[in-house]
């Protein structure tokens, strides 16, 4: 396994979630932090790789740097690949898989730059000890990333495994579901820290509110993923994870405040209140059919977020929606703070509304903007 010895971590994220991320990780402990572009990267030690896993509510990966080299030729990035020691790292028994991003002119295509790293791996094992570990491309117990730049090659351990947006809690999916991490970062910009109602109402899968009543609860967002991909390496420190685990369940807080989801759709409020229970908060968080647009607001402020349902494909159609929707704003909502996240750039122009911060982020392939609105009475229409 790696030594515990500091490392100049590189932490994953969603584009215009690096400023979040980077306050996440001074808080966890992380130095010398440098925002990059969809990454952070940061100085800490294994326990810190750990702790950061475990903690991070906007990360997605956790790579902990191997080597670094320029390449001459693709013998030689072959052999720098097979000088690695591997067999330190993990088992022969144990899975693995090479994701390789960027290219060059010997290496342009990602398929045989990826081929003739696995074949570097297999053979170095096949020399030391004379088997050959077994590549598994779909969910591999030792992801290993590499990074190609002009001639510049960057070879990492995958310390996460599966992105850290598979929490555990979200095991089914109702349509067009948020991404755990993002919907985190949307909660996170918003300032909201607990103390006023949150309310979903067109909850989804329900994952606003689980990653809501995880920050109200200073609980850690990956506490239910059964392993990392450090827990495969030689040599994983079992008792270190589980004392970090242990310190972060011992910071968590009682909180009594309100969660409200609420969906038109039955399917829907039926996978939201699964998955909500997987999270153990289904004790807290109060599902209910209700259409938006009939329905009051649950109290005199809080926190609203909004993701409307992606199946209002015709633009007009899309128009009316947004403008209703902003209607009821108005009418219902005053003193609330609103966050809305919509990929359709030419709706906005009909909510009506002036936001009061906003941000570029993407949900997957696509463009987002999120918007902040802080209703108050009379409100300022929206100026285009």
């Amino acid at each position: 396994m790696p030594e515990n010895k500091d490392y100049r971590l590189v932490v994953k994220t969603l584009f215009g979630l690096e400023e979040i991320l980077s306050k996440e990780l001074l808080a966890l402990g992380g130095r010398e932090i440098k925002k990059l572009n969809r990454a952070v990267s940061v100085i800490g030690d294994l326990g810190f790789v750990y702790k950061i896993n475990l903690g991070l509510r906007t990360g997605l990966r956790v790579l902990l740097p191997l080597a670094k080299f320029e390449m001459e030729n693709v013998e030689h990035y072959y052999d720098e690949l097979l000088a690695i020691a591997w067999e330190e790292h993990f088992e022969v028994q144990t899975t693995f898989a090479v994701n390789v991003v960027g290219r060059n002119e010997l290496l342009n295509h990602s398929s045989f730059s990826g081929l003739k790293a696995k074949d570097a791996i297999v053979d170095r094992f096949r020399d030391k000890l004379g088997e050959r570990p077994t590549v598994e491309r779909n969910n591999p117990e030792i992801p290993v990333h590499i990074h190609i730049y002009q001639n510049t090659v960057r070879v990492y351990l995958d310390t996460s495994g599966n992105s850290l947006h598979k929490r555990g809690y979200r095991l089914e999916s109702a349509y067009a579901p948020l991404n755990e991490v993002l919907a985190a970062g949307i909660i996170m910009h918003s300032k909201w820290n607990g103390g006023m109602p949150v309310l979903d109402p067109m909850c989804g899968s329900g994952t606003f509110l689980v990653e809501a009543a995880l920050i109200a609860h200073n609980m850690p967002p990956n506490i239910y993923r059964r392993d990392f991909g450090f827990s495969f390496w030689k040599g994983y420190d079992h008792d270190l994870f589980e004392k970090i685990k242990s310190g972060f369940l011992g910071r968590a807080k009682e909180y009594e405040g309100k969660f409200f989801g609420r969906d038109i759709d039955t399917y829907a409020l039926d996978v939201a209140a699964n998955n909500i229970q997987r999270s153990m908060f289904d004790d807290i968080i109060r599902l209910k059919r209700a259409d938006f647009f009939e329905s009051d607001a649950p109290g005199e402020k809080g926190l609203l977020l909004v993701n409307p349902p992606y199946n209002v494909r015709i633009a007009a159609k899309t128009h009316q929606f947004y403008r209703d929707m902003g209607n009821v704003l108005k009418q219902k909502y005053v003193g609330w703070t609103v966050m809305w996240i919509t990929s359709d750039m030419e709706a906005i122009k009909s909510i009506g509304l002036r936001p009061s911060r906003k941000w570029n982020l993407y949900n997957g392939k696509l463009e987002c903007k999120l918007l902040q609105f802080d209703m108050y009475a009379g409100t300022k229409r929206y100026i285009n």
